[in-house]
């Protein structure tokens, strides 16, 4: 009786462990399968089941060669997640292309792109300062954000109001409300 106990205890122990091995070699095959993605992030079509690294990695690719757009669409993807070091990653690099596009801007085109580049340059200091925010120690976001504030264009002037009129007081000449108003 004890034979037999003891044999279904070892059969029950390999089963356990040949599934513990499959589990482990299973996500070492996804491990490597993402590193290599990772490596050569230039064929990978991301959905929803791709790792952020991946994306990561696929968005840093396509902004070196110089599709910022889609690279700002993939950070968009990544940018809630969990990982504190992760996210200020991810709003750095939003916050960099945001300010190189502003500053490309600026200096091509000038004030006829005020409007582009103060929006640009709202973004990147958005991003800059959630990425402080999360690693405030980071002397690049910090010298990035200074860049920023520093090529903020000047406000539009307000045209001057040409009312002529005098007024002899400065209070209102309307009756209030007896009583006080609301």
């Amino acid at each position: 009786m004890q034979a037999k106990l003891r044999e279904s205890a070892a059969w029950g122990l390999l089963a356990l462990s040949l599934g513990l091995a499959g589990w482990a070699g299973y996500h070492l095959f996804v491990v490597a399968r993402e590193n290599a993605a990772i490596d050569d992030p230039r064929h990978i079509i991301p959905d929803e089941d791709t790792a952020p690294e991946v994306i990561l990695a696929k968005a840093q690719t396509l902004d070196l060669g110089g599709d910022y757009q889609e690279a700002l669409r993939l950070y968009h993807t990544i940018r809630n997640d969990p990982s504190p070091a992760f996210r200020q990653r991810v709003h750095y690099n939003m916050g960099t292309i945001y300010l190189r596009e502003a500053a490309s801007l600026w200096n091509s085109r000038g004030v006829l792109e005020y409007a582009r580049v103060n929006a640009l340059v709202a973004l990147a200091k958005e991003n800059l300062k959630e990425a402080l925010r999360l690693r405030p120690d980071d002397q690049d976001a910090r010298f990035n954000l200074e860049y920023a504030f520093r090529i903020t264009p000047p406000p539009k002037e307000k045209e001057k109001a040409n009312w002529q009129g005098t007024k002899s007081s400065v209070f209102s000449t309307l009756p209030g409300i007896p009583g006080g108003g609301p």
